[in-house]
């Protein structure tokens, strides 16, 4: 076998792993990392929500590095840290991109830094760093996600080589991930019954290996009695729900498309989570919002596990908007007043109104404003809106 097409194949066994981490997070430190970290071939890595700690909702996976190592970034270090500070003062928080430490601050400056002397150093593997952006600062599917890699001074520099490989490995992590953000529960556990699929505000179809709906939750079989656009088509004699079909002809097609490219998971054309399919619905006044994601051959919604290969998420434009508060302050760590005040600029669009709504003064509502836009990561009202809308929750 030559040396691209063992390549290939440890690309394709790699992906596979990736989607095993969708429906069961203990995956990712156990088995993913070490196989991404070996495809990269760095001896070090972290998959981490950059700018959310765990107790605010966020995750921090490790290969490679001390748990006490990570205690000390945290506990002391992290706000000196020259290439976070670098990261976000050079505004490349964008999906999909991928870059160096050396390109965010050179290594001269690194060396010199209170954080390589007093903490980076203190592990001979974390002296060069190989960056990606798997969801950015205003994504609208999930909170900032980073996978990072290190490598020492001894070792080779990152190269154009090591680039491609993380451009390749970003879509999938995209989708592993976005998935499994997709279905944490309060409890931050992820929901991997039927039952709890149920219980979503998202629609929600499993589906299996041939593409057709084996599973539709209460929230997507209300989205799709109605036929508005998009519905489901019984075959006969045969076993689940059926097809999922759009009206019209050239929806249809982009469905099928994509759904043959979640089964298929192409190692070199597999889109990021976040590229949705849009379906209007036949009266043409709203659209349904489709992302697609395979599953591992071992996912966690029970039974037979090969029974369901791939998952789409549904919503619906035409229904009500609803921000659930409490996802905010749990994400982001807003206080309950910032909450509020997020919910109320998303639906009324001013300050002013803001303070009249909930009875406190224009100068508390501006405040808060900042608050919230600091915590949240964003600068503009446009990428305010874009964030919130990723934490709805949707009713009839």
């Amino acid at each position: 076998m030559d040396s691209t097409n063992a390549e290939l194949v440890q690309l394709s066994s790699l992906i596979g792993l990736i989607y095993e981490g969708a429906t069961d997070p203990s995956r990712w430190t156990k088995d993913i990392l070490p196989a991404v970290a070996e495809y990269i071939q760095a001896p070090e890595c972290i998959l981490f929500t950059n700018l959310h700690t765990p107790q605010n909702g966020g995750y921090f996976f490790i290969h490679g590095i001390a748990q006490d190592h990570v205690d000390l970034y945290m506990n002391k270090y992290q706000s000196e840290d020259v290439w976070t500070i670098a990261y976000l003062e050079k505004n490349i928080a964008i999906e999909g991109n991928v870059f160096t430490g050396d390109e965010l601050v050179p290594r001269e400056q690194l060396l010199a830094s209170k954080i390589y002397k007093e903490c980076l150093s203190r592990d001979k593997n974390m002296a060069q760093l190989l960056s990606g952006v798997v969801f950015g600062l205003d994504s609208t599917t999930s909170m900032p996600v980073a996978c990072s890699f290190f490598r020492g001074l001894h070792h080779p520099t990152f190269d154009e080589v090591d680039r491609a490989r993380m451009r390749l490995v970003i879509p999938h992590l995209s989708r592993s991930l976005g998935v499994m953000q997709r279905l944490r529960s309060a409890e931050l556990a992820v929901s991997t019954t039927l039952t709890a699929l149920d219980r979503l505000p998202s629609g929600v179809l499993l589906l299996d290996r041939r593409g057709a709906v084996a599973f539709a939750n209460s929230a997507a079989q209300r989205m799709l009695v109605n036929g508005d656009g998009l519905y489901l088509r019984k075959l006969y004699n045969a076993a689940g729900r059926g097809d999922l079909i759009a009206e019209n002809a050239a929806d249809n097609k982009v469905i099928g498309d994509a759904i043959s490219a979640t089964l298929n998971r192409d190692p070199y054309a597999t889109p990021h989570f976040s590229e949705c399919v849009t379906i209007s619905h036949a009266s043409g006044l709203a659209s349904y919002t489709l992302q697609f994601s395979a599953l591992g051959n071992q996912n966690e919604f029970g039974g037979d596990s090969s029974a369901y290969a791939a998952i789409i998420f549904i919503a619906d434009s035409a229904q009500e908007v609803e921000i659930d508060p409490a996802k905010l302050q749990s994400a982001y760590g807003l206080t309950p007043a910032e909450a509020r005040v997020a919910v109320a600029l998303l639906k009324l669009g001013a300050a002013k109104e803001v303070a009249e709504k909930l009875g406190v003064s224009p100068h508390t509502v501006r405040v808060q404003i900042r608050h919230v836009y600091a915590k949240l990561g964003v600068d503009t009202r446009a990428r305010f809106v874009k964030l919130l809308l990723g934490f709805e929750r949707r009713v009839s």
